[in-house]
């Protein structure tokens, strides 16, 4: 098993790592710690699992997908995020990753869904499984807005739900105040909210959908 692990934190990585390892000791572990170093490592080696972080320096938001599948069309996608998967997961999951799986999950979950992405090649929560079910039925009109989002719009949504302030949010993500507020602006006008009230309110919605 020839795995990838595209993540910027090392210590995740090393936790990745270790949990891999105790699953499939006898797996081959690669790292990357940006996006396109990910793309790098996919044109020169032949992988079975890529483990993919969302807020990944030089990603690309949901059109990560296309781009790996682009290099490597058979490789199994793993999303491993910190955002809520009641929110984010479906929309990654729809756009084509074979699981999606919360950094907030237990070692035992881990093992779950590593283990259901080698045997069955797919791998959703419980919660995420709800949330398809409750989606059956629904027509493609009905995908979720955020899929909508940039990169940069998503983690500055992101930040907003939070309680960032403009400040704050320009500090984090090393950009101008007034960048931070195109941003968003546009946020606001993807999502049809008017006010950061409405669109906690939204992003709370969202988590049904």
């Amino acid at each position: 098993m020839n795995i990838l692990i595209i993540e910027d934190h090392p210590l995740i990585r090393m936790g990745l790592k270790i949990l891999i390892s105790q699953s499939d000791p006898a797996a081959t572990i690669t790292q990357s710690r940006t996006f396109p170093e990910g793309l790098a490592s996919l044109d020169t080696e032949r992988f079975d699992i890529v483990i993919l972080d969302i807020d990944i320096p030089g990603g690309q938001n949901i059109g990560m997908i296309d781009l790996i599948r682009g290099k490597q069309r058979d490789i199994l996608i793993l999303i491993h995020s910190g955002y809520d998967e009641q929110v984010y997961a479906m929309p990654y999951l729809q756009a084509g990753a074979d699981g999606f799986l919360s950094k907030q999950t237990s070692q035992d979950e881990f093992d779950i869904a590593f283990n259901s992405l080698i045997t069955k090649g797919k791998y959703a929560s419980y919660t995420v499984q709800q949330i398809m079910l409750n989606n059956i039925g629904e027509t493609s009109t009905a995908k979720n807005p955020i899929m909508s989002l940039s990169p940069q719009e998503m983690r500055v949504m992101q930040l907003l739900v939070e309680g960032k302030w403009t400040k704050e949010i320009a500090a984090i993500l090393n950009i101008k105040e007034n960048t931070v507020s195109t941003f968003k602006r546009r946020i606001f006008d993807k999502l049809g909210v008017t006010d950061l009230i409405e669109l906690s309110k939204k992003v709370s919605l969202l988590k049904q959908f």
